[in-house]
């Protein structure tokens, strides 16, 4: 649950108008223009959507691309009850919105499992992809060993990761902003940093972006990464930067870390 509750006429409003629609399709042209200069994306491709979530909407831009999608995530599964109808529908919103045909959100390509032990063979896909993901996995090394074994070679990892550092890193202040600009009444910023007097809801690693960069460059040969979005730089001042000394202006003031990586 948001602590925002402007939050939920605010999701309903964007859902609606298509804003976060947008948002999705943008993440999917961002991570094209990433992948061209070492990526032939003319061709089908086999692609790996690594924690996929619930709306699924990159799986279904990707397959919509005419690539050969599969999708693991531990929500992969059949599910009754309001919740799996209101999920039904917003699939159909951006399947609409985005221009895709259903079949594109179809569940054809989803597996239940756990993303640290792959139910793949070696050398399986081109391309694996994850954006909102990496943050709440907690066995990282894991992953990226079993991310590095179903890649073919020469296979490349594309992963954006909403940073634990940045001011809405701790999933407890709003899900509709991005950039976040509003804070709830009563939380200072950077909470989940300092005092944490509001609990996660979510399971978080709580990484920062040098431990995940060197993770990488372990598993993989790092060919770009960059900071792709910003937030928070309104609320640090002078005080709290001495405050939080330990961490720089740049891992404060990300969001979203963008990687793109090689198998070696």
């Amino acid at each position: 649950m948001s602590p925002l509750p402007s939050d939920y006429p605010r999701y309903a409003w964007q859902m609606l108008t298509g804003q976060r629609a947008a948002k999705e399709a943008e993440t999917h042209a961002q991570r094209m223009r990433d992948l061209q200069p070492w990526l032939d994306l003319g061709r089908p491709l086999d692609i790996l959507d690594v924690g996929n979530g619930s709306l699924r909407p990159q799986y279904a831009l990707l397959r919509g691309a005419g690539h050969r999608v599969t999708g693991i995530d531990f929500v992969n599964q059949p599910a009754l009850g309001w919740k799996a109808h209101a999920y039904r529908l917003l699939r159909g919103m951006y399947a609409l919105q985005l221009g895709l045909g259903q079949a594109a959100m179809e569940p054809t390509g989803l597996l239940k499992g756990n993303v640290g032990v792959l139910p793949f063979p070696d050398a399986t896909f081109d391309l694996a992809v994850s954006y909102a993901a990496f943050e709440h996995f907690l066995e990282i090394p894991k992953v990226l060993t079993e991310l590095q074994r179903v890649l073919r070679s020469g296979g490349l990892l594309w992963v954006g990761i909403h940073l634990f550092t940045s001011p809405s890193g701790g999933h407890n202040v709003s899900f509709t902003e991005y950039p976040l600009r509003t804070l709830p009444p009563g939380t200072e910023p950077w909470d989940h940093l300092r005092k944490r007097r509001r609990p996660f809801t979510v399971p978080l690693n709580q990484w920062r972006k040098q431990q995940y960069l060197a993770a990488f460059a372990h598993h993989f040969e790092v060919l770009h990464h960059y900071c792709a979005l910003r937030e928070g730089e309104q609320w640090l001042t002078p005080d709290l930067q001495v405050e939080l000394a330990d961490y720089s202006r740049d891992e404060l003031t990300c969001a979203t870390l963008v990687l793109v990586a090689a198998k070696r």
